[in-house]
């Protein structure tokens, strides 16, 4: 009579499985790590950007001044002298009524749609989802 041998299965993942859970985890990763790295929903390569300020024309300037004292007949006394505070402050850093800001932004060269990154990650995890099931 011939003996059979006992023979424990291992019950573990199979390897396939494995690459499949690898395969889901990097589809997680990749959009979550790159939208880190993009402005305004793309990834810019080569964009620069441009501040320039214009000093304000004299009517202008007298429409703010005007503007700022009807403001300030219409505050309460602590309100003013919170006003007067933020003014100086104001001055201090450089920020000015005075001064209208233009700001350009150009780009040239390369950039790609975050949408991308998003299609790219849940092919990644399409495909370890297939390989987890199947596997």
């Amino acid at each position: 009579m011939a003996t059979k041998e006992l023979r424990f299965k291992k019950k573990g993942i199979s390897e396939r499985r494995r690459t499949g859970i690898l395969l889901i985890l990097i589809g997680i990763g990749i959009p979550l790590i790159l939208s880190f790295f993009q402005e305004e929903g793309e990834f810019r390569f080569h964009s620069k950007t441009r501040i320039i300020e214009r000093g304000l024309i004299p009517q202008e300037q007298k429409e703010i001044e005007l503007a700022l004292h009807q403001k300030k007949q219409s505050m309460s006394e602590t309100q003013r002298v919170v006003e007067e505070v933020k003014d100086v402050y104001r001055k201090l850093l450089g920020e000015d009524y005075y001064k209208d800001k233009w700001v350009f932004r150009e780009y040239h060269g390369f950039l790609i749609p975050f949408r991308y990154a998003i299609a790219f990650g849940m092919l990644f995890g399409l495909v370890g989802l297939g390989r987890l099931l199947l596997g």
